[in-house]
């Protein structure tokens, strides 16, 4: 183990003594990006404009608010159906635990589906 640690403390003093860059090269790359940056057009971030949507910017534009949507439809709809479904999938295990409980004061997806035959 040590002979490998003297092998590494060897590779990084090698690498400590390699040789630098001289001083004009590192002033003629320097220079030459300076030349460059001048040269090009570059765009700058646009101001925000405080509008009604400018909030939209922040979360990723129109696409980004699509994707909240999306999920948030979702969770709500998981969130008011999904208890019942999952525990009738599992066999009322979740009843039997005690962690879910059924309660008629707020209508089921069953309620929002149209009915067969009527």
């Amino acid at each position: 183990m040590q002979n490998d640690l003297d092998d590494l403390d060897a590779l990084f003093a090698e690498a400590r003594d390699e040789a630098k860059p001289s001083p004009t090269l590192s002033a003629r790359v320097l220079a030459d990006a300076d030349r460059v940056l001048r040269e090009s057009e570059y765009m700058a971030a646009p101001e925000p404009s405080g509008g009604l949507f400018s909030w939209l910017t922040a979360i990723g534009g129109w696409r980004g608010a699509g994707g909240l949507i999306a999920a948030t439809v979702a969770g709500v709809m998981i969130g008011f159906s999904a208890p019942e479904a999952i525990d009738e999938v599992l066999g009322g295990q979740l009843s039997l635990l005690g962690l879910v409980e059924s309660s008629t004061l707020l209508p089921g997806l069953d309620d929002l589906l149209p009915v067969e035959g009527g």
